[in-house]
């Protein structure tokens, strides 16, 4: 069987198979996931055919869909990598953010236990109702008039020990303004996250008193150690 006598699609196929594929990843380049696979093979299949063109020009036609192939191919792919990020970094941003918000979560619970566990050694009551005669902080916390404590610090060191003398649990990771201290010991307003409330009722035979505020992420820690939700306690930016 001579050249002239083959079929046209024996003759050119990878090179229309390039230009087409290269076509569809080009308009379709926003998707990313279909850009990728029409542009890949495009490229592929343009150089195959270009090779063959190259060696055998009697046998192999198609020079030019190879080529064009090949270009829409290539630009695809480039679009498909600038657009990317765009893509993904919200969604990255979003996952960080949630697995920000789990940890800070943690964090209140922890906090909380850590309150549960001191008051177990002083007759039920937390560091803010007992004297400072007693360990505890009474004389030194400044609630204002919601009960957020303006001296919170002096409540949280004495807490300490419970706390595994961790003062990371008292910055949600998402706070861009507040680092935690190198130790309890050191440890300031500055390296505080959350907001603690103070006063009589701030015990757990008030389970439903709010004890401690993320406002970065909105939530809350109450006197019986749950952490709920609520956007009410979130920050404006």
């Amino acid at each position: 069987m001579n050249e002239t006598t083959l079929p046209d699609t024996q003759k050119k196929g990878a090179a229309i198979t390039s230009l087409v594929l290269g076509i569809v990843s080009l308009v379709f380049f926003w998707t990313c996931l279909l850009g990728f696979a029409c542009g890949i093979p495009a490229v592929i299949l343009g150089h195959i055919a270009l090779n063959r063109v190259k060696k055998d020009p009697a046998q192999f036609a198609g020079q030019g869909p190879a080529i064009a192939g090949l270009v829409l191919g290539y630009v695809s792919l480039l679009l498909c990598l600038l657009i990317m990020p765009a893509l993904l970094l919200p969604a990255l941003s979003r996952a960080k953010s949630r697995a920000a918000e789990v940890t800070s979560i943690n964090n209140l619970k922890q906090i909380g236990l850590a309150f549960r566990m001191w008051e177990s050694g002083h007759n039920n009551q937390y560091p803010c109702n007992v004297a400072q005669a007693q360990g505890g902080t009474r004389e030194l916390c400044q609630p204002d008039s919601n009960g957020y404590d303006q001296n919170p610090v002096p409540t949280l060191k004495v807490l300490a020990n419970e706390l595994g003398g961790d003062p990371k649990r008292l910055v949600c990771p998402n706070d861009p303004v507040h680092h935690a201290a190198a130790s309890m010991a050191s440890l300031t307003a500055d390296n505080l996250s959350y907001q603690l409330r103070s006063g009589p009722n701030i015990s757990d035979s008030h389970p439903a008193e709010v004890l401690m505020v993320d406002p970065i992420n909105g939530l809350a820690l109450l006197c019986d150690g749950s952490v709920q939700r609520d956007p009410k306690y979130k920050q404006k930016n």
